[in-house]
């Protein structure tokens, strides 16, 4: 029996040192971590959202990110603070650039009123410019003013002409245009609308020559750009104006392609080549814009357009081709191009005609404007409508009307608001479930992550303890208290070993539950795409009623309407029904792993395991001095004793993120109490100015709809008047074709007659003799009774070679037959 014991410690004494290598370089990297899992605790307040930085919203500012930058800016600038102020301009700034004036008014107005704000004259210029735009004179003056008494002179002087140009006052605009200094931020935009006084009053040379000066100076900034290319523009109209289209070409194709401007000016430079009877050039020009701006409003013009220029190109190439002349190509053919304009005029028809239809129902009463509002606003809640829907072409007609245009940016402000309403109630829902477990380990997920990470390594150091445990009672002589503590430790480590790995086995519980939701969301979106295909054929079914209702039965349609509106109906409550599911999936998914049974019952084990650990620990220390291996028992002490510390830095962690969590779970009740309060609000304010906002764009969509009927009834009549021109043109050109042959006929049979007309006189038998029978009475006279006044036979008789008895021959040899017939006197 000793030698099996001495045995057993002397292989125990020659893995001690590889041992406790191994385990010091666990304890090691474990302690390292422990200390980063320590610093820079993140604090909730930051996850559920940090209030946001003044620089961060001039960031989206700069960008062009008004959305994101307008959000911030109202934070900050309804929020006392260092940053208030400057909040406030660049809010007003903001809006302004996103067209509400109206609200930007208020925030500049707010400036306005701290004269020591160093926005002060900004706010005021600004100020200026939305009474321009307002009509509002009266304040404009008031704010130049107030502006003349600060205000830089380059920014008097121009928002001075900016006012003088609104009151068609242009002899005081262009002085004061004059006056704003050369190399200031507005010299450029002074210089342009000097050129727009000299055109509005007719002095079209020196406007020319203003634009000319504008054009050739470097822009220093995206303003002076914008300013240079409407310069551009500007000075091709000018020359057109003045009958110089070559100029005006090349001032139209200074602007670059990727301008906003460029549509444009392809439009007016293809009338400059129609202007010059350039007809191909023309067409290009066109073809270049319905493919860079298919779906502006200009698209109809510009294709009926392009089918009168194909008439005219297959004229000209007539043309040419009937003088031998060439235009461009001599193997073209006329009939190509005017197949190509009556294609074009019927796509044209077919393109628009349904919009003029659809259009012609709501303006004649037989649907409610207020239908189309959502529609045009792009606000549609269901896929599924039970309002007929608006043709693509009448509703970018509709949008393009200015007073339509404001309703659809008010519905699409509201829409923004109502979706930022329904996300913020959707969002307290879930913060309340969240808290309504209890749960305090998993509630912000980058304390959980430490929090899991912390509970690994401590189930790691259970494991090492344990090891480093079972060694140092092979070396002492366990009793009393130590033996009854190992056997605690021994039992409470036997459950925690059967239970596996806690922290992996949550993991994955977590990932099957998100799985079986994720299965949910996809059965939602088959569904959702069955809706879509459902939407389609409704669309399908209610545009050919639409197309069709004169010619169909009243009985039929009236059913078929019924059908589908039940249809829709149908359709719509399973849409709210699938919202419901995945709001109820995506708080499943919340709530995934939070107030599992499992993990808690095993980090409750794993704490106990851990106490017990400790408790032996103490024990075994007071046993090292009675140890077999005294050296050994301290090495193996000292080892228990850094995991032991180790565990009690990471539960001194564990305590303090939880702490955090706890303190920031009270203010997140007391807020999301606060925030409550101010939706229900907000969500009445919304309804009343949705009601009152859908009022007034019915009344407005009811007139709108008068006058795209009547733009629509114009492109339809000017298509079918095109396919007229051709057939017309076509009928012309076979006319003239028909005129040319018979004109080519009849001189080429005068030709043949006037040559062979000595061939045709010889072969012309001689007129025989009357019979008496056939002769008029004799008078008295011996002379029948026409005889004085009929005139003498000038025909030329064929001579057969020989002279006429008593005279010489009717013609000579050398005489022409047109020599003759004069001579003779013959037709």
């Amino acid at each position: 029996m000793r030698w099996r014991i001495s045995a057993t410690l002397a292989l125990l004494l020659s893995a001690s040192p590889a041992l406790a290598d191994d385990v010091a370089g666990k304890l090691s990297a474990y302690e390292a971590e422990a200390k980063s899992l320590g610093m820079n605790l993140p604090m909730p307040s930051g996850l559920v959202g940090q209030p946001k930085s003044l620089t961060d919203a001039e960031v989206a500012f700069s960008l062009g990110d008004y959305d994101t930058a307008a959000s911030a800016l109202f934070e900050l600038a309804n929020r006392p603070g260092p940053d208030r102020e400057t909040a406030t301009y660049y809010l007003g700034e903001t809006l302004y650039q996103k067209g509400d004036r109206g609200a930007a008014h208020g925030y500049f107005t707010a400036i306005a009123q701290i004269p020591s704000s160093k926005y002060y004259a900004s706010s005021l210029v600004r100020l200026i410019e939305i009474a321009i735009a307002q009509q509002d004179i009266q304040s404009g003056n008031d704010a130049l003013t107030k502006l003349a008494a600060v205000g830089q002179a380059a920014q008097l002087a121009y928002v001075r002409g900016k006012l003088a140009f609104a009151q068609l006052q242009y002899d005081d605009a262009i002085t004061s245009f004059a006056n704003v200094p050369k190399g200031s931020d507005y010299e450029m935009q002074a210089l342009y609308y000097t050129g727009a006084a000299l055109v509005a009053k007719k002095d079209l040379a020196k406007a020319t020559d203003t634009f000319t000066d504008l054009i050739s100076r470097k822009p220093r900034s995206a303003v002076d750009r914008r300013v240079l290319e409407l310069g551009q523009l500007a000075l091709g109209r000018l020359y057109y104006e003045r009958e110089e289209p070559s100029k005006s070409i090349d001032a139209y194709l200074l602007i670059d392609r990727h301008s906003d401007l460029f549509p444009d000016a392809l439009y007016e430079v293809a009338w400059v080549y129609v202007k010059s009877k350039q007809f191909d050039k023309a067409l290009r020009a066109l073809e270049l814009l319905e493919q860079s701006d298919p779906g502006s409003s200009r698209t109809p013009t510009t294709r009926i357009l392009e089918g009168n220029l194909r008439i005219r190109k297959a004229q000209a190439i007539r043309l040419a081709q009937i003088t031998g002349t060439s235009l461009t190509n001599d193997t073209q053919d006329p009939g190509i191009e005017y197949d190509k304009a009556t294609k074009i005029f019927n796509e044209t028809h077919d393109q628009y005609y349904p919009s003029y239809q659809a259009i012609s129902q709501v303006v004649d009463g037989n649907m409610d404007a207020a239908a189309f509002v959502d529609q045009l606003a792009g606000r549609q809640t269901h896929t599924v409508s039970t309002a007929p829907p608006i043709p693509d072409a009448a509703a970018q007609w509709l949008r393009d009307e200015p007073a339509v245009q404001r309703i659809v940016d008010i519905e699409t402000d509201l829409g923004e608001i109502a979706n930022n309403i329904k996300r913020t109630e959707e969002t307290i829902a879930r913060l309340q479930a969240v808290l309504a477990t209890g749960d305090r380990m998993n509630v912000y997920p980058a304390i959980a992550a430490r929090r899991h990470r912390i509970a690994a390594i401590e189930a790691g150091l259970v494991g090492i303890r344990n090891d480093l445990a079972d060694r140092q009672l092979q070396l002492v002589n366990s009793s009393g208290d130590l033996a009854q503590l190992t056997a605690s430790r021994k039992q409470l480590a036997q459950q925690y070993t059967q239970l596996g790995d806690p922290e992996q086995l949550y993991t994955q519980r977590v990932q099957e539950t998100r799985r079986g939701y994720d299965a949910i969301e996809t059965t939602a979106t088959e569904i959702e795409g069955a809706l879509d295909s459902s939407q389609a054929m409704a669309v399908a079914m209610r545009t050919y009623v639409m197309q069709n209702t004169p010619a169909m039965d009243s009985t039929l349609r009236g059913a078929t309407t019924e059908g589908l509106d039940a249809a829709a109906k149908e359709a719509q409550q399973i849409e709210d029904e699938l919202a419901q599911i995945r709001r109820e999936a995506m708080l499943g998914k919340d709530l995934a792993g939070i107030g599992d049974a499992q993990i808690a019952n095993a980090r409750g084990l794993r704490t106990q395991l851990l106490r017990a650990q400790d408790a032996e620990q103490r024990a075994l220390s007071g046993f090292a001095a009675a140890s077999r291996d005294r050296g050994q028992s301290q090495s193996l002490g000292k080892l228990a004793d850094r995991a032991a510390q180790l565990v009690a830095v990471l539960d001194a962690t564990d305590a303090q993120l939880d702490q955090i969590v706890g303190q920031s779970l009270g203010e997140v009740k007391a807020d999301l109490a606060q925030q409550q309060t101010i939706l229900d609000d907000s969500k009445k304010q919304l309804a009343e100015y949705e009601q009152e906002a859908h009022s007034i764009g019915t009344d407005v969509l009811a007139q709108s709809f008068k006058d795209v009927k009547a733009k629509l009834y114009d492109v339809i009549v000017r298509t079918d008047v095109g396919v007229v021109d051709v057939s017309w043109s076509q009928k012309e050109d076979d006319d003239d074709d028909l005129k040319r042959l018979n004109l080519a006929r009849s001189r080429e049979l005068k030709q043949l007659k006037d040559e062979f007309k000595d061939v045709l006189d010889e072969t012309t038998p001689a007129p025989k003799a009357p019979r008496k029978s056939d002769l008029p009475p004799v008078t008295e006279e011996g002379a029948s009774p026409d005889s004085q006044n009929a005139p003498a036979n000038d025909r030329v008789a064929p001579s057969n070679g020989t002279t006429p008895s008593g005279g010489q021959p009717n013609v000579k040899p050398d005489q022409t037959p047109a020599a003759a017939k004069k001579k003779g006197g013959g037709k």
